[in-house]
């Protein structure tokens, strides 16, 4: 499970879809916390990327950045709350939602976390199938019913 949360953090973090066009500054700073977490840093992004959510509380990117690496550095509820955040501030594509929905199957919450792969695959995905899997086996635990 480790290496899912990676990979899905990995395209969290590379991502280049979120936010409107940055300061050559902001740019850095965001080049800065790539390079922490593509070298093994994750706790060096972790505090390029708080720096950048203080320095920049209306930034949907940091906040979704944010979020991948509390991800990676398993502080599930704290990156619930960041990829809320970004949501918040417009983010309205699908990757906040997965990470969503991968912190809060890693705390055992398969409701939530299944809401939120459903909402991540409602805003188009390049490949559903994945989330449709992890949907599948969430419905295929005990008291499934319960969870939807």
């Amino acid at each position: 499970m480790r290496i899912s949360i990676l990979l899905i953090g990995c395209l969290l973090t590379f991502s280049t879809a979120w936010g409107n066009p940055a300061s050559t500054r902001i740019d850095a700073a965001f080049a800065e916390g790539r390079e922490k977490a593509a070298a093994g840093d994750i706790d060096g992004a972790l505090t390029v990327y708080e720096a950048l959510t203080k320095a920049h509380p209306k930034s949907r990117r940091a906040f979704a950045h944010l979020g991948s690496m509390q991800l990676l550095n398993q502080h599930y509820p704290d990156a619930v709350k960041s990829f809320q955040q970004a949501i918040m501030l417009g983010d309205d594509g699908a990757r906040s939602f997965i990470g969503i929905g991968m912190a809060y199957l890693h705390m055992g919450q398969l409701g939530p976390a299944r809401a939120a792969f459903v909402e991540a695959k409602s805003r188009g995905l390049d490949n559903p199938k994945d989330i449709d899997d992890i949907i599948g086996w969430i419905d295929a635990q005990p008291n499934a019913t319960t969870h939807r």
